[in-house]
């Protein structure tokens, strides 16, 4: 059965094989139009994050704007442009596209708030940019905030997502992944929680991950808070090493066979497929570009 699926993150963008090899098909890429054609995606998010290419951001900027620029010209599936870290707000660079979905930080801290590997709170000018954000149909991503910011965010009340988080509980992840508590508000806001198959946020230090490890991470989630808070972001493209039994986005599929082999009703996975995130980008009502 095909299963419509919303993919909340890839760093496909700023790939250098991405420029000729994302329409066409490339090994080179976790992410490419066949392979998601292949495996019944829907939507995919697409973020661009300049902040590790120090001295080069203007350049690789241009380039996930160039790209998403081409890639969107296919009616299937639906692109969506994310911005992961605000640096380039900060720097004033243009914004070209509606971005459906923005994190405040990457790594380390920036004037808006602190992200991994950071002490820093969120700022005032952080809470000013949710805000306009949010007034602009632009959802907040906490995914790279460290603890004490995404705390100060959950605790003002904003409805917030996490792209590509997992349960702390389950894998500590090098501080990526949410603590129960967190979840759980981002819930009760009526967020989402996006699966992702980063090796080292399934299991610890990345051993042993394989396709299980992801379906355990979603069933926690579920079970912590209801079926319609989770869904997936996968960060295709964005690591080197995946999951075993997982190539790219071609093998989409092995993953909905693990939730029907687990019991999962076909209303339930159409939720965590894609289903909840449609919902809270009210992309079930109206399509965001």
């Amino acid at each position: 059965m095909s299963r419509r699926i919303f993919d909340a993150h890839c760093d496909t963008l700023l790939l250098e094989p991405a420029a000729d090899g994302f329409l066409e098909g490339s090994d080179s890429l976790h992410v490419d139009l066949p392979s998601l054609l292949e495996s019944g995606v829907c939507d995919q998010v697409m973020a661009v994050c300049v902040k590790p290419y120090k001295g080069r951001e203007k350049q690789m900027w241009e380039r996930g704007i160039e790209n998403f620029e081409k890639f969107r010209i296919t009616s299937k599936p639906k692109l969506h442009f994310g911005i992961e870290g605000c640096l380039p707000i900060y720097m004033g660079y243009e914004l070209p596209f509606h971005p459906v979905v923005a994190s405040l930080t990457w790594n380390g801290d920036n004037p808006y708030a602190g992200g991994i590997g950071s002490e820093m709170d969120l700022t005032d000018d952080g809470k000013k940019l949710v805000e306009h954000f949010l007034n602009s149909g632009t959802a907040i991503d906490v995914s790279h905030l460290n603890d004490k910011s995404r705390r100060t965010l959950l605790k003002v009340g904003f409805p917030v997502c996490a792209t590509h988080c997992n349960a702390r509980s389950l894998c500590n992840g090098m501080n990526r992944n949410l603590p129960d508590e967190d979840i759980i508000e981002i819930a009760n806001n009526g967020g989402v929680v996006g699966v992702t198959f980063v090796p080292d946020f399934l299991e610890e230090s990345g051993t042993g991950a394989t396709i299980d490890s992801i379906v355990n991470h979603i069933e926690y989630i579920a079970e912590k808070t209801s079926i319609d808070n989770v869904g997936f972001g996968s960060d295709f493209d964005g690591i080197k090493k995946l999951p075993r039994g997982i190539k790219g986005a071609q093998s989409w599929y092995r993953i909905v066979n693990a939730l029907e082999n687990r019991g999962w009703s076909d209303e339930d996975i159409d939720k965590a497929s894609g289903d909840n995130w449609r919902k809270f980008f009210k992309m079930d009502k109206e399509i965001l570009g």
